[in-house]
């Protein structure tokens, strides 16, 4: 019998084992992992590839400089591993790679824990091989607190170090190492890690930046319990959290004579404290990010205490922080040092989304000198596209929706950095489509699929989020977005690998969904999940036209891309299904051509019609015969609200949004869009709610409501695709204000729309690459088509198309 080849992989790590101290499997709760080993190159490569993995995650660096994180978030059968050039950072002579690696010792909502912990590591270049065994240097992180709570329900514990028992210049290349012990070891592909794979996704870019302006000081004694406390959030929130006002920025002095002055480069003098009481300095980032600080403090004698605490906002009129412990997901944020005499320094771990930070300092003696350094990451967005507007509030809108889209890209498309950073799927889909238009880059979508499908229920469905722990969130009807996120890519790329894989995963799903469908052939409600839909008072119990509707779309696309991949048997039955179910829903239209909601818990025909089945239905094409009456609803539902139950939420008005512009009401939408989106561009990120974000456990950075991106592009830009891989586009932009634009970054290269009002007329301007035809549908022209760059001088009223 003939072996399996190798994959690449096994060559990259044939001679590498997976290490840690003492044990694999001992003693993992919260545990930190320092690594060192020095090596001697013949000579510094131009190039030089470093392959790294860690389960669960590493830094790394190289002669004391930080290089980079990971891996991507998986799972242990196909762990990802990555490649990282490290040429820039070697120098001639001895080198000095150094590993701070990290195990929860649990599962959360991006990691399955499996009792194990490693690092892996493999390098041929410069004369020798790099590989991790049992010659290198290692020990479990002292100084470390790991008994502290988690930062929140689905994300790591915080993090509590204290520096007088463990030295912060390990990572250097002239750190003495002599005294540390060996590691344990364990062959490449014994279980849990039976296989590797390359993390697919790029690496997520790292920065440095000044940390803002502190907008705030505040001092008090200390709460009882403060040098114990395993849960800092809760500590800062039981003291007096209030702060005074000051503004100190770049080359600014404060008005406040005691508050700290200089460059954040250099940082800021902190008097005293005295014994058991603090002085705190609020932040502010002056936007939400993603990352986490470095810090300096100079001139301590030893236990003096800095914390952080993170927020997404503050109250304005007492400057006090939201530390709102315990909400929804139990946020916590929060970080300590404990310092050291002399001059400490550290780097937090984790990193979070916030924009306020509080560090406060306690029990100090003397003065100290504190200095932060901002340590963004994030997945590197390519921004390869545009939006103009004469209207300024549109573009700071789409800028908005642009900065939050980034935001949300980590190792994968997450909900927000704030309160759980979980691939949820629903959430993803939206974001791939902003991506598509801002970047062109599919490769976090694909790898997201593939995540996805990994994770299924013993019945079939796929969790709403994966890899995760959380049981509660399996979402029915994420499985069948996660379906149709399978077109989306295909529709995006021309790719139907992805689907290829997949199809086992599929059919366990739909065997599910058959599974649970009722007499009268729709799908019903299963109380053992959690039937999402949307964020609002949507009919759930019983068969629900809205869950209904996402299996005939689900279907239908399924259908089409078995017909793709030759597979008519597949397609045919997916179209029987979805035409049964097209029949049961119509009888659901009522007198007015809406579409009621569907069958309560016990049968009856439920009377509601919401805006979502009204979408759904159009989307379909159920009813053409009543597809006036569904537009009129949807126009009357943006222009007043009050009256309906089931409101869209910020993340479901997308797809309103979505029908409407299509069918040419792109200055309805837009007039929807202004006034909920413009309190988002006064904070600086898109919110999960419209309303009041001071609400219970609500996130201000959530990209699911940043589809004004992609929406103002199609809109006011006038480009929408109709073909796989944009080979085709409708070009019929809505004239909104004077002028507007975009640049549109399709896979067959760019796509530039312009127009200008000069005098009565509107000139327009479209550019297409190669290999793209338009359909041009513009007033008072007849529809054409288009390739190549094309001008036209018209005459059109506000909205134009």
């Amino acid at each position: 019998m003939k072996s399996a080849p190798a994959s690449p992989a096994d060559r990259i790590f044939a001679r590498s084992e997976w290490i840690w101290p003492y044990d694999l499997r001992w003693d993992l709760h919260n545990a930190y992992a320092l690594f060192r080993r020095d090596f001697t190159p013949d000579r510094v490569p131009r190039r030089a590839p470093l392959f790294i993995t860690a389960d669960q995650s590493y830094h790394l660096y190289i002669n004391g400089a930080f290089v980079g994180r990971g891996p991507a978030r998986g799972f242990q059968s196909r762990w990802p591993y990555d490649e990282i050039d490290v040429a820039r950072w070697l120098v001639p002579g001895r080198n000095v790679l150094a590993v701070r690696a990290y195990n929860p010792g649990f599962s959360n909502f991006q990691y399955l824990h499996q009792g194990y912990a490693g690092l892996l590591v493999a390098a041929t270049w410069g004369g020798g091989r790099l590989r991790t065994d049992r010659t290198w240097k290692c020990l479990h992180q002292p100084g470390i607190r790991r008994d502290m709570v988690h930062a929140s329900l689905q994300l790591f514990p915080q993090e509590n170090f204290d520096a007088r028992a463990c030295p912060t210049d390990w990572m250097n290349s002239d750190f003495d190492d002599s005294a540390w012990g060996t590691p344990n070891s364990q062959a490449l592909h014994v279980l849990p890690w039976a296989d590797l794979e390359p993390r697919g996704i790029p690496q997520m870019f790292e920065v440095a930046e000044r940390p803002g302006r502190i907008i705030g000081l505040g001092e008090g004694d200390c709460a009882p319990g403060w040098e114990q406390s395993r849960n800092l959030y809760l500590l800062r929130q039981n003291e007096d959290h209030s702060h005074r006002p000051v503004d100190v920025s770049l080359g600014e002095k404060p008005a406040d004579p005691t508050a700290p002055v200089g460059l954040f480069a250099a940082g800021f003098e902190v008097p005293a404290t005295g014994a058991n009481r603090f002085r705190s300095h609020l932040i502010d980032v002056g936007r939400p990010v993603v990352g986490n600080f470095s810090v300096v403090v100079s001139g301590g004698r030893g236990g003096e205490v800095i914390d952080f605490a993170y927020t997404e906002g503050v109250d304005p009129a007492t400057l006090k922080p939201e530390l709102r412990f315990p909400d929804g997901s139990s946020v916590a944020f929060s970080g300590r040092v404990i310092c050291r005499s002399g001059r400490t320094e550290y780097m937090f771990y984790h990193p979070y989304g916030f924009r306020h930070v509080t560090v406060t300092v306690r029990n100090s003696t003397g003065p100290l000198h504190v200095s932060l350094c901002l340590r963004r990451t994030g997945y590197p967005v390519e921004r390869r596209a545009a939006f103009r507007s004469s209207e300024p509030l549109l573009e700071k809108i789409w800028e908005t929706c642009a900065w939050s889209q980034q935001n949300c890209m980590l190792d994968a498309y997450v909900d927000t950095p704030w309160r759980e950073q979980a691939q949820w799927w629903g959430d993803a889909r939206v974001q791939a489509w902003n991506t598509f238009h801002l970047s062109g880059d599919a490769r976090l979508f694909r790898r997201g699929i593939y995540q996805i499908g990994a994770q299924h229920t013993a019945d079939g469905l796929t969790y709403g989020h994966a890899p995760t722990m959380a049981h509660n969130c399996v979402l029915p009807d994420f499985t069948l977005v996660w379906m149709l996120t399978q077109w989306d890519y295909y529709w995006q790329t021309g790719d139907l690998q992805p689907f290829k894989d997949q199809r086992a995963g599929i059919e366990r799903a739909l065997a599910y969904f058959e599974a649970h469908t009722g007499r009268d052939g729709l799908v019903t409600y299963d109380p053992r999940y959690w039937l999402f839909l949307d964020w609002t008072e949507l009919p759930k119990d019983g068969a629900s036209s809205v869950y209904n509707l996402w299996l005939v779309l689900a279907l239908e696309r399924l259908a089409a891309m078995h017909r793709l991949t030759r597979d008519a048997k597949a397609a045919l039955r997916c179209e029987r299904w979805a035409k049964r179910l097209r029949a049961k829903l119509r009888t659901f239209l009522n007198r007015h051509g809406l579409l009621g909601d569907g069958l309560d818990a016990k049968g009856r025909v439920l009377r509601s019609t919401s805006p979502h089945a009204q979408t759904l239905a159009l989307m379909a094409g159920l009813a053409p015969e009543s597809e006036a009456a569904m537009e009129t609803f949807l126009l009357a539902y943006l222009a007043d609200e009050s009256g309906h139950t089931a409101k869209p939420s910020a993340y479901w008005i997308n797809y309103v949004y979505s029908v409407l512009a299509a069918r040419g009401h792109g200055a309805a939408v837009v007039g929807h869009i202004r006034p909920r989106w413009e309190p988002m561009v006064a904070y600086g990120s898109t919110f999960e709610i419209f309303g009041d974000t001071a609400a219970f456990a609500i996130s201000r950075s959530h990209a699911w409501s940043a589809h004004p991106l992609f929406q103002l592009m199609q809109i006011i830009g006038g480009v929408r695709q109709t073909a796989p891989a944009w080979k085709q586009v409708r070009f019929a932009p809505a004239f909104i204000g004077n002028s507007g634009g975009a640049t549109i970054p399709s896979p067959q290269g760019a796509i530039i729309s312009d127009w200008r009002r000069v005098g009565s007329n509107v000139e327009v301007e479209l550019q297409l690459p190669r290999g793209v035809t338009a359909d041009v549908y513009l007033p008072g022209l007849k529809p054409t088509k288009a390739t190549g760059r094309n001008r036209w001088r018209i005459e059109a009223e506000e909205g134009g198309c």
